[in-house]
């Protein structure tokens, strides 16, 4: 059996996209590469889903209103990105070497990630640990400021809250993504439970200039009801930039409406958000879009002019509420790009994510 694949733009261009799709029967081979009429390849990889497949590839580039056609062919010989998990921390590895790590044990209140580099080295993200202000403040983060009234964002001494990781799982790499998912524990101060996340993470084989990572944050109320507070204190997630992109020094935000630095964004709702400076003489920057799908859409952001970023639907909508034995879930994509907002499409970005390219499948 082999399976081509017809690709439709739709209504924007399309550059560096992640496109998935969903095939009704599985395919006798784990790694695939996907090439086109013209001779062009793309690294597809592949899982098991249901009684199907799902086959994912990066879309190099196809315009609006075309389409584009491909075959599937078995290819071991595909780049590999790898998650690597040592035991209180995850490595990431993407086809061209070490890109970031997830942080998990005993030696930190929360679970962070970073820190993020641009394609050149140039530092994006804030480095971890950093005691000079907002201590709580790590490279990219999950936590909210009140949770039954417990702090898990700030880190006031002897009261604060604990995200405790209780495992990593779910761990698939492949040519064209990596991903895991990390179960914790939200607690007291005392470790008394309040919550479990699930978390999944995953990270795709982009280009250098545009790297994007995708989260889904399942939030269950495992231990009665729960109240997520009307805080600006919180995400739940959150990412710090480095300094010299902080609007106080090099930096702008701007937002999916046009909106421009603390200003015109901080507690103005918009569907995506981006933040970019000057670091080591080349522009770059990080931007996080909101799922349709999320409770709240489109978010409400604190965005600060130092150099935080948050999507954060409880300071103004007031509190969320998990009945007991419930679930929410979030999903956020965050892309860490060369150039500024208009030079990295983040616009054209975000209907990548919100608007995927449609995928069709015929068997032969």
């Amino acid at each position: 059996m082999s399976v081509n694949l017809k690709v439709y733009a739709g209504n924007h261009n399309r550059f560096s996209c992640p496109v998935s799709a969903k095939l009704e029967r599985r395919l006798p081979f784990e790694r695939g590469a996907l090439v086109t009429a013209a001779g062009k390849r793309a690294q597809a990889q592949i899982s098991a889903e249901g009684g199907g497949a799902k086959v994912t590839w990066i879309l190099d580039y196809l315009l609006k209103g075309e389409a584009m056609e491909y075959g599937l062919a078995e290819d071991d010989a595909a780049p590999l990105c790898k998650s690597e998990d040592r035991g209180d921390k995850v490595d990431v590895y993407l086809p061209d070497g070490y890109y970031t790590t997830y942080y998990y044990g005993d030696k930190t209140v929360k679970p962070y990630l970073g820190p993020f580099k641009g394609a050149n080295g140039e530092q994006i993200t804030r480095l971890n640990p950093d005691e000079r202000e907002h201590v709580h403040h790590r490279s990219v983060w999950i936590s909210h400021g009140s949770v039954n009234g417990v702090d898990t964002w700030n880190e006031p001494a002897g009261v604060h809250g604990r995200i405790l990781n209780k495992g990593i799982g779910a761990i698939e790499n492949g040519p064209a993504l990596t991903c895991f998912t990390a179960a914790n524990t939200w607690t007291d101060f005392d470790r008394k439970p309040l919550l479990d996340d699930k978390t999944k993470i995953i990270f795709y084989a982009g280009p250098p200039t545009a790297r994007i990572v995708d989260f889904e944050i399942a939030l269950f109320a495992n231990y009665g009801d729960v109240i997520l507070g009307g805080t600006k204190e919180a995400g739940p997630i959150a990412v710090r930039m480095n300094y010299n992109l902080a609007v106080d020094e090099t930096g702008t935000m701007i937002n999916g409406y046009g909106g421009i630095n603390e200003g015109e964004v901080w507690m103005k709702r918009a569907p995506w958000c981006d933040y970019y400076g000057l670091e080591s003489g080349r522009t770059c920057g990080a931007a996080i879009l909101d799922n349709p799908e999320n409770v709240g859409y489109p978010s409400y952001w604190h965005s600060r002019n130092y150099g935080l970023m948050a999507p954060n639907n409880f300071h103004i909508p007031g509190d969320t509420i998990i009945a007991a034995g419930g679930c929410v879930t979030y999903k956020y994509r965050m892309i860490f790009h060369a150039g500024d907002a208009a030079t990295a499409d983040i616009a054209g970005k975000f209907h990548d994510y919100a608007s995927p390219p449609a995928v069709t499948a015929e068997y032969i």
